[in-house]
């Protein structure tokens, strides 16, 4: 016999349980179905691991500048299966919070993997349940490539590269988006002689141009190989290595290396027997409301394709419950993206070349961190802030990239939601000394009234 639910929720990560603890506000009973672990990718396999290892290298990487701070430092060795056991008690203990946070809400977790029996019922293990509503919140898995299939020892996909317990001499990442370039940072940092292959002409190719040099010049301060417009042939393996053939701007390039990280993207993951429509590539497809061709389900955050990222995950969880119950919702939003690299990027809105395809003549504002005290003080003062703005001033995006731009970043999206012109942003008083004042520096350079620019 079937059980009576209001919501039932398939897939436990940020949309998922966004969604869940947001009809638990509006008094319906819920069920999560969850195959693994509650927080899905991102704080399992994603987000939370992987800056946990960024935070480690990055920690290790600053022991190199200690003497200029008058601190002698005799580092005797690295300890990385240390490195990656402190990451799994980082994870540990946010799944574990979270788990609690679901229980305290009156949450029910299912440890399973759902079923569509029909598009009325799902049945997890014996249990079969019917809902006024479904949220389908399934998420995705790493892609592979047919011409480099994943074996778990010479090559990898991040799930496996985050679990390694021993660093490799040289590593070769195939793919130059968020991942791959959060991975080359993590393992340059620790004397990893490492590669990028990247099929686009930049790296993180949806970034703004300016920004992508800026990291590929940084990438090669630190010794990263990066080769972009470049297409991976084929893979040989030999004796205790494998051999990577690109070609390279129509160039023949052989790589010898320990390990491959094929990080070109991810795939949706659908429940067994899904009764709506999905696109070409089986993303899900949902309408402003976030509902599927059949009208009491619906879907949110990476399955459904688009932008795939935790926090707009949780607003489109949060936005489709709203839209069940009849309460006040949104489809879109300013979503910032962050790249926890060394040095950070982090943008919102539209590129310059974005801008200039829908706006046509654009105006853009820049500060080098050059002229930054904190930074300088810092001794990290690589990269810039740049704004983006239509002819009329409004600011159309902001691109940050140096220190401290994931954090910096926020405050550009609420201006952005303001809806916020060059001379408006020129008004606002950022404290001295910090690396914040620079986005008002660049403001006011925009206007050509730079104070500390010429």
């Amino acid at each position: 016999m079937s059980q009576q639910i209001d919501l039932l929720v398939i897939g436990g990560g940020p949309a998922g349980y966004s969604a869940a603890i947001r009809a638990r506000h509006l008094g319906k009973s819920v069920v999560v179905i969850e195959k693994s672990s509650v927080g899905g990718t991102c704080l399992n396999r994603g987000c939370i691991p992987t800056k946990a290892l960024l935070e480690s290298a990055h920690f290790y990487d600053s022991l190199a500048s200690a003497q200029i701070h008058g601190v002698t430092v005799d580092v005797q060795g690295l300890d990385y299966a240390k490195v990656v056991a402190t990451k799994d008690q980082v994870v540990k203990r946010m799944v574990d919070g979270l788990k609690f946070l679901l229980d305290r809400k009156e949450i029910r977790v299912i440890d399973g993997e759902a079923r569509f029996v029909s598009a009325t019922e799902v049945q997890v293990g014996e249990e079969t349940f019917q809902a006024k509503n479904i949220l389908v919140a399934t998420g995705t898995v790493p892609f592979e490539l047919p011409n480099l299939p994943i074996d778990g020892e010479r090559v990898i996909d991040s799930d496996q590269l985050l679990d390694r317990p021993s660093l490799p001499e040289s590593l070769v990442i195939v793919g130059g988006g968020v991942i791959g370039c959060e991975f080359a940072t993590v393992f340059a940092s620790y004397g990893v002689k490492v590669t990028i292959v990247e099929l686009m002409p930049q790296l993180l190719p949806p970034e703004d141009a300016e920004v992508s040099q800026t990291l590929t010049r940084e990438f090669k301060k630190r010794k990263i190989k990066v080769l972009t417009g470049a297409k991976v042939e084929s893979l040989r393996h030999e004796p205790g290595h494998v051999v990577v053939e690109v070609d390279h701007k129509g160039k023949a390039v052989e790589i010898e290396t320990d390990l491959v990280l094929v990080s070109v993207g991810r795939k949706p993951v659908l429940p067994e027997g899904f009764p709506a429509d999905v696109d070409p590539r089986g993303f899900i497809k949902v309408n402003e409301q976030f509902q599927t061709s059949v009208p009491h389900i619906y879907a949110a955050g990476d399955i459904i394709g688009g932008i795939q990222l935790a926090h707009l995950a949780f607003e489109e969880g949060w936005a489709a419950v709203n839209f069940m119950a009849g309460e006040p919702g949104r489809n879109t939003w300013f979503v910032p993206g962050c790249v926890y690299t060394k040095p950070e990027i982090a943008s919102v809105g539209l590129t310059e070349q974005k801008a200039k395809e829908q706006y046509g003549e654009v105006l853009t504002a820049k500060y080098s961190l050059k002229g930054n005290a904190r930074a300088a003080i810092a001794g990290d003062d690589s990269g810039f802030v740049k704004f983006v703005a239509s002819t009329d001033g409004v600011v159309r995006g902001v691109h940050i990239i140096g220190p401290q731009a994931t954090e910096l970043i926020s405050g550009a999206v609420l201006g952005l939601e303001q809806g916020m012109t060059l001379q408006q942003w020129s008004e606002v008083i950022y404290p001295h000394p910090t690396v914040s004042e620079s986005i008002k520096e660049a403001v006011l350079s925009g206007l050509g009234i730079g104070l500390h620019s010429l």
